[in-house]
């Protein structure tokens, strides 16, 4: 690599979204490292780190589903659900069922799966608006784990134990003690899909739908068909977050997840990936959740209350999408549109 060409790349990555964050990743962890001193507390630790590195794997599949999902220009709010549902499954699988736990995984995926198809049939074959179609299916979900949730006796249980050794401690094995092996399954499936977005064909597809439906319509792209693989690609990912939550908490929950029903949103799109899609990688939402899991456990670390950090949370998301609100109209313009 050339001078000009090393200068050329060292300038398109400050100007990159991603080296923003980490900027103010930096600047986060200075703050909160200075407001837990003030607090006789210790933010900047190994522990706090090896923390943020655990509380990674669940939304970190909920991100990457969504991301693609946004890249394409749809949105799937039912995911964060669909992983509850899924935990609920493993969970009664387990323990009321009697299966093998690997049996009551595989019947989960399953019919997380068959949500992100159903899902796609109402957007590629009713025509129902991707937000419209996931939100109904949103309640569905909700609704179907209430009533998987209810014993034989008719009462319904919002936490569901189980006992099988194998799966806690796939669920909380740690490299040398310490690592969470699902920090290493996280950070290749981030690398793996951002291989397939930026150097596959069906990578650049995505992109073209969702910058240009029409464009890429002309140039003879099956959308319907990608559609329908992102969609359930987005519930697969979103019943392997759940599986994780399980497998580590030892229950399935009526709750789960419901904290991180749009961390994984919110990621993506503080990452760079543009809400009207065709834009953005697997890079930047990487570094949206580790900023984001961050922030959350400063709070927590500072005493912050539960419900201010759910209202700065929102206050997250508003900002991410005025980013992207800010960066459309940049590009509009520098394009004469």
């Amino acid at each position: 690599m050339d001078n000009l060409s090393r200068t050329s790349f060292l300038k398109r990555m400050i100007r990159s979204q991603a080296f923003t964050l980490v900027i103010l990743l930096a600047i986060l962890i200075l703050i909160f490292t200075i407001l837990a001193l003030l607090n006789d507390a210790r933010f900047f630790s190994a522990n706090t780190f090896i923390g943020i590195l655990q509380d990674l794997a669940v939304p970190a599949f909920l991100a990457i589903g969504a991301a693609c999902l946004i890249v394409s220009g749809a949105i799937d709010l039912s995911q964060a659900s669909v992983g509850a549902m899924t935990g609920i499954i493993v969970a009664i699988s387990i323990s009321w069922w009697g299966l093998p736990w690997y049996l009551g995984v595989i019947i989960a995926l399953g019919l997380a799966g068959t949500v992100g198809l159903i899902n796609a049939i109402l957007v590629n074959e009713l025509r129902l608006v991707p937000f419209i179609a996931t939100m109904a299916m949103t309640a569905i979900v909700k609704a179907i784990m209430l009533l998987l949730a209810t014993d034989s006796q008719g009462v319904m249980q919002s936490n569901i134990n189980f006992k099988d050794s194998t799966l806690t401690s796939v669920g909380n094995y740690s490299v040398a003690g310490f690592i969470p092996a699902t920090v290493f399954l996280v950070i290749v499936a981030f690398i793996i899909y951002g291989l397939i977005l930026k150097k596959t064909k069906m990578g650049r597809s995505i992109y073209m739908i969702g910058g240009n439906p029409m464009a890429s319509r002309l140039s003879g792209i099956n959308s319907k068909k990608i559609s329908y693989f992102l969609f359930i690609n987005c519930s697969l990912l979103g019943g392997l977050s759940g599986v994780i939550y399980t497998a580590r908490s030892k229950q399935g929950s009526l709750q789960a997840l419901s904290g991180d029903q749009f961390t994984g949103l919110t990621a993506a799109i503080l990452g760079g990936i543009s809400f009207s899609g065709g834009s953005g990688g697997m890079g930047g939402a990487f570094v949206g959740l580790l900023l984001l899991k961050t922030f959350y456990k400063g709070m927590m670390i500072g005493g912050s209350s539960t419900y201010l950090t759910s209202v700065l949370s929102g206050a997250l998301l508003i900002f991410a999408l005025t980013l992207d609100v800010w960066s459309q109209k940049r590009q509009n313009k520098r394009l004469g549109v």
